[in-house]
């Protein structure tokens, strides 16, 4: 019996279910039907957005509940040590990258429900489309037949927006309790494992047009000679989701609605490429440096300067509350 052991051995039994984390498994195991999309209120701008991320069912399973339904005492020992861990938890999920544009994420580890968050981790994973995920959703993601940005954009931000206001629980209405921040998001992005991962043609016109893929990559052609497809596809979706940070970063006169969640929520961000640091984007130095330049006419520039300085004093305040980097 659990409470047959001393408190001691009982505290590390806590612990250690607590910190437990899963290991992603293959695609075998997705089916539409195990998971769910999410149409948020906060998404009304991006009605294709819901359709192309898919969550599990359910999208949070707290690794103590078995624990916490035992027994009182159990319950209540339980609790006092997630009380007793002091540091903010870090937190993994993985994400599957289809090539159709959709992504299915999966949370690995959530030590504990809390809106103040250390390292969060997610790593990226690449594969074709497998018969049994392919979409109903017809056109290129990488294509829009409406002003703004194509789908695959939206996917991303719903995925990253949509934890800031919501966490790990996927709901259809955002919470009013206030977002979750976090110190240090890892964005890392792993070899392809699949032969032939590669051409990515629609990928690479659209970072054309993005107009931010580094040099250091070759996107002339579909196939990269001497290298690795599967590292040249995952430096190809970094590159990708680097572009699209930075910018919604920027803050321009299309963007600003977007980035300022991302400045109130997020201390700093890093972008690996199988483990390896490929770019720190320094939100602390961006965020200093931003400043009002949009071109509105003079009867209104006033007001919005003020309105920008004013978000700006408040966002400080509230990252320098919440212990994020300034």
């Amino acid at each position: 019996m659990l409470l047959d052991l001393p408190q001691e051995l009982r505290d590390q039994i806590f612990s250690l279910v607590c910190l437990n984390t899963r290991s992603p498994t293959g695609l075998s195991t997705y089916s539409r039907e195990h998971r769910r999309t999410c149409e948020r209120q906060s998404y009304s701008l991006s009605p294709l957005a819901g359709d192309r991320v898919w969550f599990e069912r359910p999208s949070f399973q707290n690794p103590m509940l078995s624990l916490l339904l035992i027994n009182h005492q159990v319950n209540r020992e339980a609790q006092e040590v997630l009380r007793r861990m002091g540091e903010p938890p870090n937190y993994a999920i993985d994400v599957v990258f289809l090539k159709d544009g959709t992504l299915w994420p999966t949370w690995l580890s959530i030590p504990k429900l809390q809106r103040s968050l250390g390292n969060v981790y997610a790593q990226f994973r690449i594969f074709d489309v497998p018969e049994h995920l392919r979409s109903h959703i017809a056109g290129d993601p990488y294509r829009s037949d409406r002003p703004g940005p194509p789908p695959v954009v939206w996917s991303f931000y719903h995925l990253l927006a949509g934890f800031l206001r919501n966490g790990p629980i996927v709901s259809d209405r955002d919470n009013d309790g206030g977002c979750f921040t976090i110190r240090n998001l890892i964005l890392d992005f792993l070899p392809a494992s699949e032969k032939n991962i590669l051409p990515l043609a629609s990928f690479i016109q659209y970072f054309k047009e993005v107009g931010d893929m580094a040099s250091s990559a070759n996107v002339e052609g579909d196939r990269i000679p001497f290298q690795d497809e599967g590292l040249v596809a995952a430096e190809y979706l970094a590159h990708f989701v680097r572009a699209l940070l930075l910018r919604v970063l920027k803050l321009g006169v299309s963007t600003i609605k977007f980035g300022k969640i991302l400045y109130e929520n997020i201390g700093d961000i890093e972008v690996r490429v199988d483990g390896q640091l490929r770019w720190h984007l320094d939100i602390p130095k961006m965020f200093s440096s931003l400043s009002f330049d949009h071109e509105v006419n003079v009867s209104n520039r006033l007001k919005r300067e003020q309105m920008f300085a004013h978000w700006k004093a408040l966002t400080l305040a509230k990252r320098l509350k919440a212990g994020l980097p300034t």
